[in-house]
C-alpha cells in the first residue's frame, strides 16, 4: 500500500509539471487554456498575471495596438524538454471584438505538424528534424 502511495505522489508531481495557477482560463486539452477579454489592458494584465503566478518573472514585451499583441515562448526551468507558450491575438468572439489568450504546454522541439489540402483530399505534413536527420538549413548531415 506504501508503495502504491508513493507512484501516486511521484505521478501527480509529473502531471503538475505543467501551468499550475489557471483558474480564470478555460482548458482544452492537457496544459492548453483559453480565455477571451474584450480589452486590450485586461489582455496584458491577465498574461502578466498568469506568468507571475506560475513563476514565469521577466520583461514581456507587448505589441500595443497590433493584431498579435503577444507571442512568447519560455522554456520549463524543471524539464527544458517543454515549453510554455502564450499568443494574444485580436479577433471575434460571438460578434465582440477583443482579445483570444492561448497558453499552450508544449514539447521543446523544432518540429511542424499541418495538413495540405489537395484536389483528391488531405495529406498530412510532419517536419521533424530529429526523424529526418536534417540540420535547420536543409542539408543532410
Amino acid at each position: 500500500m506504501k508503495k502504491l502511495l508513493v507512484i501516486c505522489l511521484v505521478l501527480t508531481n509529473v502531471v503538475q509539471a505543467q501551468w499550475s495557477t489557471m483558474q480564470r482560463f478555460e482548458e482544452f486539452g492537457i496544459g492548453n487554456f483559453y480565455l477571451f477579454t474584450q480589452r486590450e489592458v485586461d489582455a496584458r494584465r491577465l498574461i502578466s498575471e498568469t506568468l507571475n503566478d506560475n513563476g514565469m518573472k521577466g520583461s514581456i514585451d507587448f505589441h500595443k495596438g497590433a493584431n498579435l499583441l503577444l507571442n512568447l515562448a519560455v522554456e520549463d526551468a524543471q524539464n527544458s524538454e517543454y515549453a510554455y507558450v502564450v499568443h494574444c491575438i485580436r479577433g471575434n468572439k460571438n460578434g465582440v471584438s477583443g482579445y483570444h489568450i492561448f497558453c499552450y504546454y508544449l514539447e521543446n522541439r523544432y518540429r511542424y505538424f499541418y495538413d495540405v489540402s489537395e484536389s483528391d483530399g488531405r495529406i498530412c505534413v510532419i517536419f521533424d528534424p530529429t526523424i529526418l536527420d536534417v540540420s535547420p538549413n536543409g542539408k543532410k548531415k
